[in-house]
């Protein structure tokens, strides 16, 4: 039987209503808990994994739903009462699962299992309050994932100058950032390499064919209506989302 907390937050991912603090779980196994309980209630499967780091500094990541991929150029469906975020990612493709091991894994084999580095745009709306959530109920919430553009990538990505892309993103129109660098670890790559070595999902792992997501380049800016979501990083290629 789902508890009422796994059910309020199935219900709110269902509608994309919000639910709020009275919801939120303790502890980080909870939240992984609560995130995974969703998927399987929604039926959807994972198409990609949203990788990042808990407050006390260990690695977490959130399952992106199989049916929030779109393609660049494509159109999302904003809701009018909730705020949606577009952040400018580079994203892993895996040609290899990457299984939990006793045996570290080291930055090669990750390029090893790779396919391809690619731009992607996450596109964030969250079903919690915006403001002083605990981590833990950020985390039930899929790290606020509702969606992911791909854009084009690259084969030859171990030439790319990780920590020191160029990225550009213009948002409506307006220039939001162009700068070199601007993951918040310095090279994009650690979060994923961190989560290979700690992964605690219960949702089958890192498998071939997903797309990572290795967290934003672009500062936390919301969409402020319709228009177009645009952005360039060097080396990977530009990539659009239109938003109605």
């Amino acid at each position: 039987m789902t508890d009422a907390r796994t059910a309020a937050f199935i219900e709110a991912r269902r509608n994309r209503d919000v639910i709020g603090f009275d919801y939120a779980p303790a502890t980080l196994e909870e939240g992984f808990a609560i995130s995974a309980a969703m998927l399987r209630a929604l039926n959807e499967k994972v198409g990609g994994w949203k990788v990042g780091y808990a407050p006390d500094g260990s690695a977490v990541a959130s399952p992106m739903y199989a049916s929030g991929f779109l393609k660049s150029g494509e159109t999302w469906q904003s809701k009018a009462d909730r705020p949606m975020i577009p952040e400018i990612e580079i994203a892993v493709r895996l040609a290899q699962d990457l299984p939990k091991r006793s045996k570290a894994y080291v930055r090669e084999d990750i390029e090893n299992a790779a396919s391809e580095y690619l731009i992607g745009i996450e596109i964030i709306e969250r079903r919690i309050p915006m403001q002083n959530i605990p981590f833990p109920m950020n985390l039930a919430d899929d790290l606020g994932n509702v969606g992911y553009v791909t854009g084009p990538g690259t084969t030859n990505f171990r030439a790319l100058d990780l920590p020191n892309l160029m990225c550009t993103f213009h948002m409506a129109g307006e220039l939001v950032t162009q700068r070199r660098g601007g993951h918040p670890k310095g090279d994009p790559l650690l979060p994923l390499i961190d989560w290979a070595n700690q992964q605690r999902d219960d949702v089958g792992g890192l498998r071939a064919g997903q797309i990572v997501t290795l967290g934003s380049l672009t500062p936390l800016v919301i969409m402020p209506g319709p228009g177009l979501v645009e952005a360039n990083i060097e080396g990977l290629g530009d990539i659009t989302l239109k938003v109605a």
